[in-house]
């Protein structure tokens, strides 16, 4: 596959960016007074409410962009009781509460304005500053600043697109997007899998999972784990240890967001999955934020 050059990554970004902002907007105005206060649904673990999880997608959104700010003036964004990945769990727990007397509309507007003050530092970064390197406590490596901005987009996009969605009654807002956003939106989200993934966890596994999505959107991509970390390419590997098929993009993100249970998704064939199961069912737990 060609490679993407950073100019051309940069700019799908902002663009990108601008877009998220645009559809978040009306997509949670939208909703119903009563739905705010309604849970979302997963398959391994209860909820936060729809207000708890746009809390905590302000709190997201103004982290990463604080810290991009900081990395553009050479500077480290530091929070105290933030240094470690075992941190994330209270200070999401500490950020939403610290905001659970904004009203719904203010929740919006705050995120709406974190994404597009995002996308215009996208806009305006020169190569040099979308090169340089950045510390986040949650992540297992330091990230560029182009990583950075790319998680950005997949946090609220698709890591919690659909848990704003469920309490409203409303289809996950990746439905809305375009194929080659979606299309994009995956390769982002694979680079966010590398970053999550814990090689304390791992140990000393060697292998290598290839992902197939079939339909307009969908595309191959494989992650090569080693005892040192996690990385991604586009295409096909030869001989991976386990092989995951998605009928559509949709199926894969429903499942890597915990909306679909693996077994009900190869029952309904809109999942198949073959190779190491062992390792498979394991992977949840490698792959885990927190």
């Amino acid at each position: 596959m060609e490679k993407v050059s950073l100019e051309t990554r940069q700019h799908f970004i902002a663009t990108d960016l601008f877009s998220l902002a645009d559809q978040l907007l009306p997509f949670l105005q939208s909703c119903h007074p009563q739905a705010w206060e309604q849970r979302g649904k997963h398959v391994r673990k209860s909820e936060w409410t729809l207000r708890q999880t746009v809390a905590h997608l302000v709190s997201a959104c103004e982290y990463y962009l604080l810290t991009l700010q900081c990395a553009l003036q050479h500077e480290t964004l530091t929070i105290q009781g933030f240094s470690q990945r075992k941190d994330l769990a209270p200070l999401n727990a500490q950020e939403i509460l610290r905001r659970q007397h904004l009203q719904p509309a203010e929740l919006i507007a705050a995120l709406h304005q974190a994404l597009v003050n995002t996308a215009t530092l996208a806009q305006q970064a020169t190569e040099d500053q979308l090169c340089c390197s950045v510390v986040v406590p949650v992540f297992n490596r330091s990230v560029s600043v182009i990583e950075l901005l790319e998680m950005q987009l997949v946090h609220p996009g698709i890591v919690h697109a659909s848990q704003v969605a469920v309490p409203a009654n409303k289809e996950p807002l990746w439905k809305c997007y375009e194929q080659d956003y979606m299309h994009r939106m995956l390769d982002r989200f694979f680079r966010l899998m590398t970053l999550i993934y814990w090689p304390e966890r791992g140990g000393a596994i060697h292998t290598t999972i290839q992902f197939l999505v079939a339909g307009p959107a969908g595309g191959q991509w494989y992650l090569s784990i080693t005892p040192s970390g996690c990385d991604f390419s586009a295409g096909k590997v030869p001989g991976p240890q386990v092989t995951l098929w998605a009928a559509n993009a949709d199926t894969l993100c429903q499942f890597f967001t915990g909306q679909l249970a693996l077994p009900q998704a190869i029952l309904g064939r809109k999942l198949l999955l073959w190779g190491n199961l062992i390792f498979a069912r394991k992977m949840s737990n490698l792959f885990s934020p927190i």
